[in-house]
């Protein structure tokens, strides 16, 4: 697994904070040196930001799984 595809799939826990120390350290690491994974941060924080504005309640677990499975057909291409 390449690593860009492994931040994609911890991407989702990383926001949520469910992601261990060591992790947001290798990610946070990750997204210095990956301007394509930086964007794809910065989106998806925007779209996190703006759902809990208009929304009060948790993103449903379908939307996660779609979004997710969007994240990880689309990170891994170069």
């Amino acid at each position: 697994m390449n690593v860009c595809q492994h931040f994609c799939d911890q991407l989702s826990d990383y926001l949520d904070g469910e992601t261990r120390d060591d992790e947001c350290r290798l990610i946070e690491e990750h997204l210095k040196e990956c301007p394509p994974c930086e964007e794809i941060f910065r989106s998806l924080q925007k779209t996190v930001v703006i759902c809990g504005k208009g929304v009060s309640d948790e993103i449903p677990d379908s939307v996660r799984q779609r979004l997710r499975a969007f994240l990880r057909e689309h990170c891994g291409k170069d």
